[in-house]
């Protein structure tokens, strides 16, 4: 949810890199159902529900009920389907219903008993204005209290037996302290929550109760610390749970820190740095292997943490542990490449492009996209790991590119178009493994006419913003080897560059989207922009992004504090699902 700065620094072991071909897999064409939005707050459900009331409680109050009815932002979702009962999902998100009464997003919790085809939406415990008891006792209650009144970067993962582990990040937006431009002061945390069955012996009533939250480790007030881009995984045959995240430092190079809870998330260990001799470290993933190893691949560089020393590479960094998460291998740069980042089409080297301080020399409008990749999958059943990133071709198109390693990451192919197209950009990839089927989906501009490798997607040569990207979906059944033809997840085109944020002057995406997988039962979730609500802005720039409500456009809302764009929907960007049928 939150930006750092992306330079990265590495002392790190060379990797011999082997290439590998087959003749593919034939198998069926995936399909996918219908969209299904999954946050409903235009006032269809009454209303978000609390934890207390998920589980069969009474509380309510008026941070949920507003959350119902006021159309604002979410985005960067995540997914996970319940192994014991596929019917069960649950997804999150950067939850935007709580500015208006709670000052800031909030981590959204939805959950799901009929795979995805209607959803329920609620709050993880501990928001500002929660007076609940499961809101009070959480530790992120003292946390806002004390001014981090935001929490999001969600990712989930479930346990054998119907427990849910919810992470993400909590903070306030830092204060400038003077020290320097890269200091400021920020307080926070990174944590995990716990949810249980409200009747164990009832598969549909998995992950309803919430039971707990635990702080993994706080931001360093003064110093610049922040924790952040957080990742999870459950080994499913031990049930160790396992946590990763980014520690940006105001100076020195950021590192990847690893904790695990051996006791069902009601403890965790103390953070360890697996990232030792590489610099830049962001985004780090997890993916179990077939004896327990916790595979961990994260975007990295050598060179030094604020300038690149000559012969500095950057690419997938990759550890792994045998002792389950205990000790970690020497982190190595395994795979170079060159990051596809939306700042190419800026004109000054800007990471988003919008409107008055956002404007960049290029005119075009876009938001960030600088998390890169890797995504891991292992897919056990071949004895694979997979890597998948968004890579710069020498057009300078972004198109997804894969690795794979067939002796537990200790060599790697050479990288691979997984979905190769010969227009449009591709970004934003997730990977999911199960039952020997690895699952893919992207955000993709193929579609796009006045697509031109030279700018951001969905812009045209003037600056033209319009709603050309696509979901897509492909899976492979040979541990990666070879991919099934893409379909599209998406039955509606969206417009990424809505300018919502930073006082309605430029847009945010996010920087992922997820597919979780159970045996065949796969699905997707992604930021949707299909309900927001634009409008003309003919005494300026008039690029199609700008929205409904906002005084560019003619409109009277001044501030996403009040009530006013609750009418307008010009700040109604969503969360969607599909349930994909393999």
């Amino acid at each position: 949810m939150r930006s750092r700065s992306t330079m990265l620094c590495v002392a790190a072991t060379l990797v011999t890199l082997a290439s590998s071909t087959g003749a593919a897999v034939a198998e069926p064409a995936p399909s996918a159902g219908p969209n299904v939005r999954v946050t409903v707050d235009d006032g269809g459900n009454g209303g978000y529900l609390s934890a207390d009331q998920l589980a069969g409680g009474g509380y309510g109050d008026p941070v949920l009920t507003r959350c119902g009815s006021d159309r604002r932002m979410q985005n960067e979702p995540t997914l996970a389907i319940d192994p014991r009962n596929p019917s069960v999902w649950t997804s999150g998100s950067n939850d935007y219903c709580t500015v208006p009464t709670a000052g800031d997003a909030w981590a959204g919790f939805y959950r799901s008993t009929d795979s995805g085809a209607t959803w329920t939406d609620s709050l993880l415990p501990g928001y500002n204005g929660d007076a609940s008891a499961q809101g009070t006792s959480s530790p992120l209650h003292a946390q806002v209290a004390g001014g981090a009144t935001a929490a999001g970067d969600p990712v989930m993962a479930w346990d054998a037996h119907g427990d849910l582990f919810y992470m993400g990040n909590n903070f306030n937006r830092g204060i400038e302290n003077g020290v320097s431009g890269r200091t400021r002061d920020n307080t926070g945390d990174v944590w995990v929550a716990t949810y249980a069955p409200v009747n164990p012996s009832d598969s549909t009533t998995d992950g309803a109760k919430y039971l707990r939250t635990v702080i993994l480790a706080t931001n360093t007030f003064g110093l610049g610390s922040f924790n952040d881009k957080t990742n999870l995984a459950v080994d499913p045959a031990t049930g160790n749970v396992y946590a990763a995240w980014s520690d940006f430092h105001g100076s020195g190079c950021n590192e990847i820190l690893f904790s695990r809870s051996t006791d069902h998330g009601v403890t965790f260990s103390a953070p360890l740095k697996i990232s030792s001799g590489i610099c830049g470290n962001q985004g780090p993933s997890i993916a179990i292997g077939p004896s327990g190893q916790v595979y961990v691949g994260w975007e990295g560089s050598t060179g030094g943490a604020l300038s690149k020393a000559p012969g500095a590479i950057s690419g997938a960094a990759f550890t792994v542990s045998s002792d389950f998460g205990q000790t970690f291998s020497k982190a190595a740069i395994v795979v170079t490449y060159a990051p596809f980042m939306f700042e190419a089409f800026s004109g000054n080297g800007a990471r988003e492009c919008g409107d008055g301080p956002f404007a960049c020399p290029s005119g075009f409008t876009f938001p960030r996209s600088d998390l890169a990749g890797p995504y891991l999958a292992a897919d056990n059943a071949h004895a694979t790991i997979v890597m998948a990133f968004q890579a710069a071709q020498p057009s300078g198109q972004g198109q997804i590119e894969t690795v794979r390693s067939t002796d537990g990451g200790a060599n790697w192919s050479s990288p691979a178009l997984l979905s190769p197209s010969a227009v449009g950009h591709q970004f934003n990839p997730f990977l999911a493994a199960s039952s020997g089927r690895i699952s893919a989906i992207w955000y993709d501009s193929r579609n796009d006419p006045q697509y031109s490798a030279g700018r951001p997607p969905c812009n045209s040569s003037s600056g033209q913003t319009s709603a050309c990207l696509n979901v897509r979906y492909a899976d492979s059944l040979d541990g990666g080897l070879n991919w099934s033809a893409s379909i599209q997840v998406t039955d509606l085109p969206t417009n990424l560059n809505y300018e919502q944020f930073g006082g309605r002057l430029v847009p945010f995406f996010g920087d992922y989207i997820t597919v979780a997988a159970q045996g065949d039962t796969v699905g997707a979730t992604w930021t949707d922009q299909r309900n927001t609500v634009s409008a003309p802005d003919p005494s300026g720039d008039n690029d199609g992004a700008d929205v409904s409500g906002d005084p560019e456009t003619g409109g009277v809302c001044t501030s996403s504090l009040t009530a006013c764009f609750d009418g307008t929907g010009g700040l109604d960007q969503n969360i969607y699902s599909a349930l994909i049928t393999p």
